[in-house]
């Protein structure tokens, strides 16, 4: 089991993840968590937001982030309404990511590096456009 991503396997991934499809698909769902969570009290980003993201980024395994929303979707207290609502979506992106790797590498060790890779670029580009979505919302209302 090679430990090693190739370059070859990071072009894929980084490719994949600039695709127009994949692209517009995490754009969409950043502007869906806006609409959802929106911003904190003092206007900063979601926590909710932010802790989907510092899974992303601190999992040492794929299905870490798949656990992490669906917890969040089954709790009873906080935000799991709004999490119900995004939940699924976000699963089913994850799921495509999961996909992706599967694909690109035989590996199994490149496998397991390749969907976090994937998935730390993926929540980069949810969290850019949600983020995005926040700016254009703050701009609008300054101009009121």
């Amino acid at each position: 089991m090679s430990a090693l991503l190739t370059p070859e396997l990071v072009q894929k991934a980084d490719c994949f993840l600039d695709g127009d499809q994949q692209h517009q698909t995490a754009e969409n769902l950043g502007k869906r968590l806006f609409d959802t969570f929106g911003a904190d009290k003092e206007g900063r980003i979601s926590t909710q937001v932010r802790n989907l993201q510092q899974m992303a980024v601190s999992a040492t395994r794929f299905a870490d982030i798949e656990d992490f929303v669906k917890n969040q979707m089954g709790r009873k207290a906080g935000a799991y309404r709004e999490w119900r609502r995004v939940g699924d979506e976000i699963l089913r992106q994850l799921g495509e990511l999961r996909k992706a790797a599967d694909g690109f590498a035989s590996d199994e060790g490149q496998r397991l590096l390749l969907r976090l890779h994937l998935a730390r670029g993926w929540v980069r580009a949810v969290v850019g456009a949600y983020l995005y979505a926040k700016a254009q919302k703050e701009m609008e209302q300054s101009h009121d």
